[in-house]
């Protein structure tokens, strides 16, 4: 049972932090730069900082339980390296899942429940970044009838 309220926090946890993301990125986009044609590469590098970021929070989320509550969670070529803790995480997060990394026990509800808020905020992001290509190429069209 604690391995699901942890993955629903996780999940919860994940789908804050990238609101919040996504407010101060949106908000830190000059006014110059919401009517250019670079418009829609600053949202995608924005997007891919926010879900490197996300996944950095992962792999610190990996650490915490593997060294307190699962000890015994990871096997297979899983050294114990903070790179394997963020390459788990974010293989996770992308819902690839390929990692030669083995999962065991509670750990891999936690493990399924980031893979779905991972598939979650990056369908978020996607429709996030449509909007943002959208006005973009809406604004350009407009301006070219009127012209």
């Amino acid at each position: 049972m604690t391995a699901y309220l942890i993955g629903i926090a996780f999940m919860l946890l994940t789908a804050c932090l990238h609101h919040a993301l996504l407010v101060l990125a949106t908000s830190s986009v000059p006014d110059r730069l919401r009517s250019s044609k670079a418009l829609p590469i600053t949202v995608f590098g924005l997007l891919a900082l926010i879900h490197l970021i996300e996944i950095l929070a992962g792999g610190g989320v990996y650490l915490a339980l593997h060294r307190t509550l699962y000890p015994e969670g990871f096997g297979g070529s899983f050294s114990g390296t903070w790179n394997d803790y963020v390459y788990f995480s974010g293989m996770n997060f992308t819902t690839l899942g390929q990692t030669g990394m083995q999962v065991s026990g509670p750990l891999r509800i936690v493990a399924m429940m980031q893979a779905l808020a991972g598939f979650m905020v990056l369908t978020w992001s996607a429709s996030y970044l449509y909007g943002a290509c959208r006005q973009q190429f809406v604004g350009e069209y407009e301006q070219s009838r009127e012209g």
